[in-house]
């Protein structure tokens, strides 16, 4: 079976959820987790999308922060694919 996220995406939101408390960059989560800088956009393009991260302006900081949301700091990284129904 599936996994509902992407193996970049669970290595993410692990590693968020284990820094919970830290000011986190996508430069430095890609740095963090070993992700390529050029594909860590994508992956937390996708969590946001699943509304699992959310990026937050902070004034006088140059690039966005990247939070959990309440959904993404409960999340099961490793979580299979629901299975569909058909109703």
């Amino acid at each position: 079976m599936a996994n509902l996220l992407s193996e970049k995406a669970a290595t993410v939101l692990e590693f968020m959820q284990a820094n919970a408390k830290a000011d986190l960059t996508a430069a430095a989560i890609a740095e963090e987790t070993g992700i390529e800088k050029k594909s860590i956009t994508g992956v937390i393009n996708g969590l946001q999308k699943k509304g699992f991260v959310i990026r937050e302006v902070v004034e006088g900081q140059k690039d966005k922060l990247i939070r959990l949301t309440a959904e993404g700091a409960v999340q099961d990284p490793y979580a299979p694919k629901p299975e569909k129904t058909d109703e």
